[in-house]
């Protein structure tokens, strides 16, 4: 049913982000292991609210550590963009005679609780230098990751940006004196240039070697144009997707816990790192939000955890502050 409702040209009328976002939903969902196998295998109408009930609460509340196995974190907007994805496929399916019931409806969301997940400075550079040395490693020796994976939280935090605008950062954004960086900010946040400094550098720089290295690999050129030549690729040589991304990031977490560089309860997204960087960034909220883009002191208020040092309150009997 997924399939036939991902070939038909009311999926293919979507917006290409929606797209995108219910195909990663759908090979997740089919490959799903529930106690009657591979959620794709099972038939539309065997499945009842109270399946999806179980499927929602278990994304969302996650699993806790068994014998032989890791303890897997909740994602209650997961299981919310999930839920929200079968129902308009299941009541697209009913429309077209692939299944006679929508269990997802009347299902309700999880409540979301509001978690940026931004990590501790200490937590956040262990990581870092953890990721950079298994980026260094051979191609085929133990424990190697991507070099792209330390490069890409430098430039999250150091130009306080979202995951997708680091990814589809290219050379035309770095100027011809490798002093400043054009960000490409999304959400109606406003463009600013960010001062490079040696780590921000260092991390543009071994990105490009590594594009070079693929590409000599493959075979590709390398285009005239800076526009078209990000600073995220793949192993394959072609611009590094989310999903990609998103899959080794997972992988790197996963063995920064068990190397115990970090603590489970310490594993964050390059989300967070935007959090930090606005957090870290010196002023005021004023001079934050110019940094960050934001349209509004109120989104700045999101992103900025910075807990302020303030005067005690002034005794109006002695004119002095209390003590």
């Amino acid at each position: 049913m997924l399939d036939a409702f991902h070939a038909h040209r009311d999926f293919k009328t979507l917006a290409a982000s929606t797209r995108t976002h219910y195909a990663a939903y759908a090979q997740a969902i089919k490959a799903y292991q529930s106690k009657s196998g591979p959620l794709g295998e099972i038939l539309v109408d065997r499945i009842g609210p109270p399946f999806i009930r179980a499927l929602v609460d278990r994304i969302a509340d996650g699993v806790p550590a068994e014998a032989g196995r890791e303890a897997v974190p909740g994602y209650p907007t997961k299981a919310n963009h999930w839920l929200r994805y079968l129902r308009r496929a299941f009541g697209w399916g009913i429309e077209h005679g692939h299944c006679q019931t929508n269990p997802a409806k009347g299902v309700k969301a999880v409540a979301e609780v509001a978690d940026h997940r931004m990590p501790s400075r200490v937590a956040f550079r262990a990581v870092q230098a953890y990721a950079k040395a298994c980026g260094a490693l051979g191609a085929r020796e133990k424990g190697r990751q991507p070099p792209y994976l330390w490069a890409a939280m430098e430039l999250a935090y150091q130009a306080r940006l979202r995951g997708i605008e680091v990814l589809t950062l290219h050379d035309g954004l770095v100027d011809a004196d490798g002093e400043l960086l054009l960000t490409n900010r999304r959400k109606g946040s406003r463009d600013n240039q960010v001062r490079l400094g040696a780590r921000t550098r260092e991390a543009i720089t071994t990105l490009q070697a590594y594009r070079r290295e693929v590409w000599a690999r493959r075979g590709f050129p390398t285009p005239i144009h800076a526009e078209q030549r990000p600073l995220f690729v793949s192993e394959d040589g072609t611009q590094l997707t989310r999903a990609g991304f998103n899959t080794a990031w997972g992988k790197m977490m996963r063995a920064a816990v068990t190397a115990g560089t970090i603590d489970q309860a310490d594993r964050f997204g390059l989300h967070g790192l935007k959090h930090r960087g606005v957090t870290d960034t010196p002023g005021n909220h004023g001079d934050k939000q110019l940094a960050s883009g934001h349209k509004t002191l109120a989104m700045v208020h999101v992103y900025d955890h910075d807990v302020p040092v303030v005067e005690a309150a002034a005794d109006p009997e002695t004119g002095s502050a209390g003590s």
